[in-house]
């Protein structure tokens, strides 16, 4: 084979690895969005059985399948901050609405419902535009990149 087409083959590998690194780069905050908006719209569902059937915690959470990790925990006796870590879960201030959740009453558990729910909505919106700015950027990045370094070796 000539070295100009083993350059070639190695330069269009390098590029496709760089331009696979941005892609990745963009589906994780891709993923953050999908994990915020599902959140989002499992706190709906469970201010919506809590309101409508009056039920308890440890009840709405056992029939939610991102929450229902903590239900478990709940009925071990386990404090509803704790019980929420067993779900797969990262949103900011999660262990302040757990805190409130199985101290108040019925109204305060919905009012830091609202309050938790307002928080994901700005945080999903945050994550939105996070997506739409840099997720071009690390396939640019990452293309870019690949470019630099083809230049470097050949």
């Amino acid at each position: 084979m000539s070295p100009f087409i083993l350059k070639t083959v190695g330069a269009a590998m390098v590029m496709i690895a760089a331009a696979s690194l941005g892609l990745a780069g963009r589906k994780r905050l891709a993923a953050r969005v999908r994990e915020l908006e599902r959140l989002r719209w499992e706190l709906g569902r469970l201010r919506a059985r809590m309101a409508s059937c009056g039920l308890s915690l440890e009840d709405c959470f056992g029939q939610s399948e991102l929450f229902s990790p903590a239900a478990e925990g709940l009925r071990r006796g386990e404090p509803p901050e704790r019980a929420l870590t067993r779900c797969e879960i990262s949103a900011e201030g999660l262990t302040l609405f757990a805190a409130g959740l199985g101290a108040e009453t019925l109204d305060g558990q919905l009012r830091n419902i609202d309050i938790f729910s307002e928080n994901v909505t700005d945080a999903v919106r945050t994550a939105r535009e996070e997506l739409s700015k840099k997720g071009r950027l690390y396939l640019g990045l990452g293309v870019l990149g690949g470019a630099a370094v083809c230049v470097m070796l050949c």
